[in-house]
């Protein structure tokens, strides 16, 4: 069954766009509420937003192309809100969900974005995505579901396009408690990471421990931790500090 669209004109730092939802979506306008008009990635009220910022331009007049990874993209909010405040960027959006990836295209469209229609973990390798019932920003991954998807490697990705010229700059990650998989191993790429914004799942997956993994993880590095709303805003000492 074909769902009907329905056509919102959004303003994100001064960016017109049209953004297309589903208009039976519950999820479609959750995700549309926080990001495009709460506006939950707004960094201005950090004061590390400051170095980040100093960071970005440093990069740019370097003539180097800046890496913003969207794991859990979705249908486009966060790719749209990102591309708005860092227009020079490359977008790498990652969403395992088929239908959300065709109307991520259609709200992307003239934003230099690469979409993997898959799952991020510590490797390669393929899941299930399953439906639990929370909309259509709630899909999971597990060893059970509806279809099979492709999940890739965080370091081999990061490599991949760090050989293509980019430089990584800023690590979106939610992904509906997949979060476990990403960090249980192969996380040294994190210190070549300015921000990480991450939303852990304990609160939706109840006693699984889903966080330990990330805990353990980001410890091993040196990063400032700043919290909003449902987010955690890592910022990397060793990179903001020394970088700039």
């Amino acid at each position: 069954m074909t769902r009907q669209l329905e056509q919102l004109n959004i303003n994100s730092n001064n960016v017109n766009r049209v953004f297309y939802i589903r208009g039976d979506s519950v999820g479609d306008r959750l995700v549309v509420q926080q990001i495009l008009a709460n506006q939950d990635y707004n960094l201005n009220n950090f004061v590390q937003n400051n170095l980040l910022n100093a960071y970005f331009q440093s990069l740019i007049n370097s003539n180097k192309k800046p890496l913003i990874i969207d794991a859990g993209a979705n249908i486009g909010a966060s790719a749209v809100y990102f591309s708005a405040i860092y227009p020079q960027c490359k977008i790498l959006a990652i969403e395992p969900e088929k239908n959300n990836c065709n109307i991520l295209r259609k709200n992307c469209h003239g934003i230099d974005l690469s979409l993997l229609e898959g799952g991020i973990s510590s490797s390669n390798g393929y899941l299930y995505l399953y439906d639990p019932g929370c909309s259509d920003c709630g899909f999971r991954l597990g060893e059970s579901g509806d279809y099979q998807v492709p999940v890739y490697s965080a370091t081999d990705l990061i490599r991949q396009f760090v050989e293509q010229g980019c430089t990584p700059f800023i690590f979106k990650v939610d992904i509906e408690g997949g979060e476990s998989e990403l960090f249980k191993e192969n996380f040294a790429w994190l210190k070549n990471i300015p921000l990480l914004i991450i939303e852990l799942h304990d609160w939706l997956i109840p006693w699984q421990s889903n966080s330990q993994n990330f805990l353990r993880a980001i410890s091993s590095y040196n990063f400032d931790f700043v919290y909003k709303g449902e987010n955690i805003f890592c910022f990397n000492k060793d990179l903001l500090l020394d970088g700039v």
